[in-house]
């Protein structure tokens, strides 16, 4: 694969291979919370086994936070792979847009 051709629908946010295949696919969905917040949840980052190892995971998650804070969302990493990506890189920085999850995060109904 040469450069990452990102996508997004719904409720993910994803990259495509050289033949238009999905291989990966962090997943998201939005709540606003009592305070009025716009939050964004992120549940699940996935990479094809194929794609594994070689740093796409890490590419997916910046992309996605950094469109998401663009468009004005909190964050709210439930995955733990999105959790431990935003302490680790640059330097921490992106803990100051980070919420905690709380019950309602995992409500499908929000």
């Amino acid at each position: 694969m040469t450069e990452p051709r990102w996508f997004r629908d719904d409720d993910s946010f994803g990259v495509l291979d050289d033949h238009d295949e999905v291989i990966g696919r962090n997943l998201y969905r939005d709540v606003e919370n009592p305070a009025g917040t716009k939050q964004r949840v992120f549940p699940g980052v996935f990479v094809h086994p194929d794609h594994r190892g070689v740093g796409l995971a890490s590419q997916l998650v910046k992309h996605s936070i950094d469109i998401s804070l663009d468009e004005g969302f909190r964050i709210v990493p439930i995955c733990p792979y999105v959790a431990e990506w935003m302490r680790e890189h640059d330097g921490g920085s992106y803990m100051q847009y980070r919420d905690e999850p709380g019950a309602e995060h995992f409500n499908e109904s929000n």
